[in-house]
């Protein structure tokens, strides 16, 4: 046990909307840990967000929160079309980031933001929280035991009727699809011959050729004989699942899978794969003792006491990655190893390669 496993982890959050709120309350119950400050665009806005949990420092510029000097660690849940400068911004100003997704538009726009960190010899998570589940580390020994035999398939669908035309589905929803494609299908030390090639693509836009993707449907070829494929959407529904496939069985992924707390295993044989064993699901629950959390000063209108509850389904596992960024700061890591800087190179270059080769289709 080093001199640093119990050190207190000084936090600031950038930006006061849905996820930071959400964050915030888990951030309050991580043993170990403060939220020193909040950053936000305007005064009022830091001071509302402050005030509501008992934040001490509040700052009307990202950049004057970012330059705070006691601060430990951003998170950056700031506009998504932000992102990029505001990690910069955090790590120029040497703190560690954990970044919401999509922490870039695009693979060029990542690297910068990755080479910055590692230059710097600073601690760098991109907020894909799906990999911080600890039953998406079932999900890989449950391949790994062979239970399904050889793998040569998986799919995600993630499809919401919420949002379309204001930002792009494929880096809202499916960068989550692509990250539960490389989880399953490439092996987990990225070797195996090479990087997923992107077969096919295609999408509908909102607002004309100029406007955000709506609808993307994927089909991505991995090392091994493997195929991917997704479907993610802003502007209609789907169950929002996710599956894996092998040569003795099949892997489920139920709702919600990108913050997922449950897998089904069924495995086939006999003629035709049409023998089946009785489903095991498998179930890891939610962090013990993490709920929503009363504010410190209610607004107009609230009574003493006040919860507002949270914004997003399980948000109680943000507890996984926001114990990994503290965890790793204490042992002095730049990276996580549960997402490290190749792998979410590789997933926005997946993301942007889909988008090329929608663009190009376009053209056609």
């Amino acid at each position: 046990m080093s001199q640093d496993d119990d050190k207190t982890i000084r936090w600031c959050i950038l930006g006061t909307g849905a996820i930071a709120t959400d964050m915030v309350q888990i951030l309050l119950q991580l043993p170990s840990t403060t939220v020193l400050a909040v950053g936000s665009r305007t005064q009022s806005s830091a001071d509302r967000f402050a005030n509501r949990w008992g934040i001490p420092r509040r700052y009307s510029s990202y950049a004057d929160a970012t330059a705070d000097p006691d601060v430990d660690v951003v998170y950056v849940a700031t506009p998504s079309l932000r992102h990029v400068e505001d990690c910069l911004l955090a790590l120029k100003n040497g703190k560690a980031v954990l970044c919401e997704k999509s922490m870039a538009p695009d693979v060029e726009s990542a690297g910068v933001v990755l080479e910055e960190a590692r230059k710097r010899g600073l601690l760098f998570v991109h907020g894909v929280w799906s990999r911080f589940f600890p039953v998406m580390a079932v999900l890989r020994e449950v391949i790994g035991a062979g239970r399904i035999g050889e793998v040569r398939s998986a799919r995600a669908s993630f499809c919401q009727a919420d949002g379309a035309g204001s930002c792009s589905a494929l880096l809202e929803t499916g960068i989550y699809c692509a990250q539960f494609l490389q989880w399953v299908l490439q092996e987990e030390d990225g070797s195996g011959g090479g990087r997923p090639i992107v077969r096919g693509g295609c999408r509908t836009r909102c607002g004309g050729e100029e406007g955000n993707d709506e609808h993307v449907s994927a089909l991505l070829e991995f090392p091994g004989k493997k195929f991917g494929s997704f479907e993610c959407s802003l502007a209609h529904c789907s169950e929002r699942s996710a599956a894996v496939y092998g040569t003795k069985g099949v892997i489920e992924v139920p709702f919600p899978f990108w913050c997922p707390t449950k897998i089904r295993v069924t495995e086939m044989t006999g003629s035709a794969s049409q023998t089946w064993s009785a489903t095991e699901e498998i179930e890891v629950a939610l962090p013990e003792g993490v709920e929503a959390l009363p504010v410190k000063t209610p607004g107009e209108g609230e009574a003493e006491g006040h919860v507002p509850g949270f914004h997003f389904v399980n948000s109680q596992g943000l507890t996984y990655e926001a114990a990994e960024v503290n965890r790793c700061l204490r042992e002095g890591l730049t990276e996580s190893p549960k997402l490290t800087s190749d792998q979410c190179l590789d997933i926005l270059r997946i993301i942007s390669e889909i988008d090329a080769m929608c663009s190009k289709g376009e053209h056609k």
